[in-house]
C-alpha cells in the first residue's frame, strides 16, 4: 500500500473513532503528570495514541521502504554489471567488474577472467547481448563485420580472437587490405601479417613485393618462382631478382631453384652477371653459378672457376666437367641436384 493512501485511510479511521467517542462521551478526562493536570476531551485521549501509532508505522514503513529501495538498487546495479560482464566475455575481452551482492559476486566474478563461446541460439536475452552474439557468430562463420560501425573497434585489443578472425575474414583475396596490414604491422598480429604476405606472394608481382622485400624469405621466393614456371607474368626481371635477393638470405638449394627459373626468363648475360655477383658475395650462390655455366655449356669458364677453388670443393661439378670433356652425353640434371651439391641439414 502507498504511504499517502495509508495515511489518508488511517486519519479517516482516527477521525471516525474520535467522533464516535465524542458522541458517546463528550466530556473531558483529567490526568495529572508531575503536578500538571492534563484536561482534554475523552475523544482526544483516544485519538492521540492512534496518531502516535500512525506516525510510528509511517516511520517504520519509510525506513524499511528506503532500505528495500537501496537493496533493489544494488540488485539492479549488479544485474546491469552482470549484463556488462557477459557482453565483454562474449567479445573475448573480459574486464574487471565489481559486484556488491554476495550471491551474485560468488559466481559472476568468474566472468572478469573468462571468455564465452555461444554454441546455439538463446531466447530471452537483452537486445544488446542478442545482437552482439549474432554478429560475433557471423565473424566466426567467416563473414567480415565492420567493427568501427559497431562502435566497438577501439575497445578490442589487436590480439582479441574476434578481431584476429575478422581481420582474416577481410583478408581473403583482398590484396589491398593485405598491403595495408604490411604497411601498419604494429596494429596487427603475427598471424595476420604472415597471411597478408602469403596472399601477396600468391597474387602480386615482384614489382609490388619490392617494398616488402625485407619481409620475404626463401619459401616466399620459391612460391613466386613456381608461379613464374607455371606461366604467370610476375615481373621476373634481372633488376627485380637482384633487388629481392639482396634482402633475403637464401640457402644453396634455393639459389639453384632460382637459377632454374631465371634461365627461362633472363638472357644468358643477365643471368650470369647476377649469379656471378651473388657467388662472389656468398658461398651459398656458388653452386648455382656453376649450374648456370654448365647449362649454358660454358666449359672454359667452368674450368677456370674450378681451378680457382679447392680440389675438394664442387666434386659433383668436377665429375660432370670430366664427363663433358670426355664427350659423354650427360645432362646437367643427370649428375647435379640440390641434394648432392648442397650440404644442408
Amino acid at each position: 500500500m502507498r504511504i499517502g493512501l495509508y495515511t489518508f485511510a488511517s486519519l479517516a479511521l482516527i477521525g471516525l473513532i474520535a467522533g464516535f467517542a465524542y458522541t458517546v462521551n463528550p466530556g473531558n478526562f483529567v490526568y495529572e503528570i508531575a503536578g500538571i493536570n492534563l484536561n482534554f476531551p475523552v475523544a482526544l485521549w483516544i485519538a492521540v495514541p492512534m496518531l502516535i501509532l500512525l506516525l510510528m508505522t509511517i516511520f517504520h514503513m519509510m525506513y524499511y521502504g528506503t532500505k528495500g529501495y537501496f537493496a533493489r538498487r544494488r540488485w539492479i546495479r549488479d544485474a546491469n554489471e552482470l549484463q556488462d560482464a557477459l557482453y565483454w566475455s562474449v567479445l573475448k575481452e573480459p574486464k574487471a567488474h565489481h559486484f556488491s551482492i554476495p550471491e551474485i559476486k560468488s559466481g559472476a566474478a568468474l566472468l572478469s577472467v573468462s571468455s564465452l563461446d555461444v554454441s546455439d541460439s538463446v531466447e530471452g536475452l537483452s537486445e544488446k547481448l542478442g545482437k552482439t552474439i549474432n554478429w560475433v557468430k557471423k565473424i566466426q562463420d567467416g563473414e567480415y563485420i565492420d567493427l568501427k560501425e559497431k562502435k566497438i573497434a577501439k575497445f578490442l585489443s589487436r590480439d582479441n580472437p574476434i578481431v584476429v578472425q575478422n581481420t582474416l575474414n577481410k583478408l581473403k583475396g583482398d590484396t589491398e587490405f593485405a598491403e595495408s596490414i604490411l604497411l601498419s604491422k604494429s596494429e596487427y598480429t603475427d598471424e595476420a601479417i604472415k597471411k597478408s604476405l602469403d596472399l601477396l606472394v600468391s597474387k602480386e608481382s615482384f614489382f609490388k613485393l619490392r617494398k616488402f622485400a625485407n619481409m620475404l624469405g626463401g619459401g616466399h621466393l620459391i612460391k613466386m618462382l613456381d608461379r613464374a614456371d607455371a606461366g604467370e607474368e610476375i615481373g621476373l626481371t634481372a633488376d627485380n631478382v637482384e633487388f629481392v635477393v639482396q634482402h633475403i638470405t637464401l640457402k644453396c638449394s634455393e639459389y639453384i631453384r632460382l637459377a632454374k627459373s631465371t634461365i627461362k626468363k633472363l638472357t644468358p648475360d643477365e643471368n650470369l652477371a647476377i649469379f656471378k655477383k651473388m657467388a662472389a658475395e656468398t658461398d651459398n650462390a656458388q653452386n648455382a653459378y656453376l649450374y648456370l655455366l654448365f647449362q649454358y655449356e660454358m666449359l672454359d669458364e667452368v674450368k677456370a672457376y674450378l681451378e680457382e677453388s679447392e680440389e675438394d670443393d664442387f666434386k659433383p661439378f668436377r665429375a660432370l666437367y670430366t664427363l663433358k670433356k670426355g664427350k659423354y652425353n650427360y645432362r646437367v640434371s643427370d649428375i647435379i641436384s640440390s641434394a648432392n651439391v648442397c650440404n644442408e641439414d
